[in-house]
């Protein structure tokens, strides 16, 4: 079965550094996160992280181990474990992001990918797919409202 991609693209007008450091911080990333209430383990290639999530009312968790960082460019997690179950019915699936300069702003792409397990989940693969791209433009928004908002800055000068 073939490999399956997501992508959602935001325009933000926050310059990429502080957009970068939104998405690097673990603190940071789980404030504007609208799923995430916490984040334990750092954001850098081979360290893994647990995230603490909220969707529609029921908690769970994942276990990711970051697989690419690239500063300033992209992150992206391969989610090893997860309380949902998503993951008994993928493999091999990833989630990320990557930033790029635009008009003064930034560009930023949420990606998510993974293979389905059998042929029920192919047949489930438009509703998946929605519902995919409904969360992805939710935390997109969440970054972009962060970062807009000037929380960003004022936490990056909290931090300094």
């Amino acid at each position: 079965m073939r490999q399956v991609e997501i992508k959602d693209q935001v325009a933000v007008s926050s310059e990429p550094v502080t957009v970068w450091a939104a998405i690097k911080d673990p603190s940071a990333h789980a404030a504007w996160h609208p799923f995430l209430t916490e984040i334990k383990g750092a954001h850098e290639a081979g360290a893994e992280r647990v995230c603490s999530v909220n969707l529609g009312g029921k908690r769970s968790h994942t276990r990711e181990r970051c697989i690419v960082d690239q500063p300033e460019q992209r992150i992206i997690w391969r989610i090893d474990d997860d309380s949902s179950g998503f993951s008994r019915m993928v493999s091999d699936w990833t989630a990320g992001f990557s930033v790029a300069p635009n008009d003064g702003g930034t560009l930023v792409t949420a990606v998510s990918a993974f293979q389905p397990r059998n042929a029920f989940v192919r047949l489930m693969m438009p509703m998946v797919r929605r519902k995919f791209h409904q969360t992805q433009k939710a935390i997109l928004a969440g970054l972009k409202d962060f970062t807009e908002s000037g929380k960003a800055s004022q936490r990056q000068r909290a931090m300094s």
